[in-house]
């Protein structure tokens, strides 16, 4: 589709990847206030499309290789680690599983609207599912009965008999992401559309001069409180356990949901107090095994962050001048040229404390 990277130098390529990979790292590392406008599912379609548009571009620009798509999402989740290190490990796996579907989309259907498309679309299936799954582990059946009543109440309410509609819920639910997938789809196929072989390749400096302020975090809260909440999961499951075998028969009354809202508790505790920060740190010890091999890398992509924030704010100052998804396409392109074309002589004409 483009033929642009053929122009392109070596050191060039190794530029525009670096720029490309810190574009990814910036709004997976949820540093990309503009985001937090939408609301949570076009929050984490726009998040993705940013993560997904990494590797349109870098199969077109730099053709098709396993070994620097991996590289790529290990240093992304190394700056993501480090810059957000409290993101739960399904974050972890949905950039990793990102980096592998794009791979092996772009391998075999090359890059086209149609792969485009199936990586769009899959990936918003794989976020909806997950919510699903989650949702259904904390609350259990009792969410999909109690929505089935609700339904039908409502469908009486109106003369109809309806069975069955937390299907149909879920279903629209569904539905709606998908139809996000292809929006997303054809919002980067056409931004890819306007980089063509006829226009001038966007050349990143090798020798541009950045601020280098690396990002530092805190440490984490301090081990009392999580003795705390351990003790917390303990008494809650405890509690579980018994009312679920003293109490078994009892299906309606008090008893029925004070079994409900603790199994409810108790989940969410284990979850969040337990299961994620035992996965979390192990991927996290995993990841920084990695981040001695490519920390001049990770170095690079931490001091770029901060300019990329303010690349980010000026290119949504210009798309004001846009209106519908037009706004959008213009965002989109414009933040995508001026990273990989930034050097240190733009920022003076960058209105840098704009907020966005």
């Amino acid at each position: 589709m483009i033929a642009a990277y053929h122009y392109l130098s070596i050191e060039q390529r190794r530029n525009a990847i670096q720029r490309l990979t810190a574009l990814w790292a910036f709004t997976e590392s949820g540093l990309g206030g503009i985001m937090h406008a939408f609301t949570n599912s076009f929050y984490r379609a726009a998040g993705w499309w940013y993560g997904s548009y990494y590797d349109q571009p870098d199969c077109s620009f730099f053709g098709i290789q396993l070994q620097a798509d991996i590289k790529s999402a290990v240093i992304v989740l190394i700056v993501k680690a480090m810059v957000s290190p409290h993101t739960p490990f399904p974050a972890y796996i949905a950039v990793a599983f990102q980096a592998i579907l794009g791979y092996a989309l772009f391998s075999l259907l090359k890059v086209n609207f149609f792969s485009i498309a199936l990586l769009s679309t899959i990936a918003m299936l794989e976020s909806a599912i997950q919510k699903l799954l989650i949702l259904t582990l904390f609350f259990g059946k009792s969410i999909w009965i109690a929505t089935d009543d609700m339904i039908a109440f409502i469908a009486k309410q109106f003369g109809n008999a309806v069975s069955n509609g937390s299907y149909w819920i879920i279903s629209v639910y569904i539905l709606l992401y998908i139809a996000g997938g292809l929006l997303i789809a054809v919002c980067a196929y056409r931004t890819i559309k306007s980089f063509n072989a006829e226009n001038k390749p966007l050349l990143p400096e090798p020798s541009t001069a950045i601020n280098y302020d690396i990002l530092r975090t805190k440490k984490s809260n301090p081990k009392s409180v999580y003795k705390k909440f351990l003790l917390l999961i303990l008494l809650m499951t405890g509690l579980s356990v018994v009312l679920f075998n003293f109490a078994a028969d009892n299906q309606q009354g008090w008893l029925a949901v004070a079994k409900t809202i603790t199994w409810t508790l108790s989940a969410i505790l284990i979850w969040f107090m337990l299961i994620v920060p035992l996965f979390t740190k192990a991927i996290q010890k995993l990841l920084k095994k990695k981040q001695s091999r490519y920390s001049e890398e990770v170095l690079g992509i931490l001091s770029f962050l901060p300019v990329l924030k303010q690349l980010t704010s000026h290119a949504w100052q210009q798309s004001k001048l846009h209106q519908g998804f037009g706004r959008w396409q213009f965002f989109f392109t414009s933040l995508i040229h001026t990273t990989l074309t930034y050097t240190e002589s733009t920022s003076a004409e960058i209105p840098l404390n704009n907020p966005v």
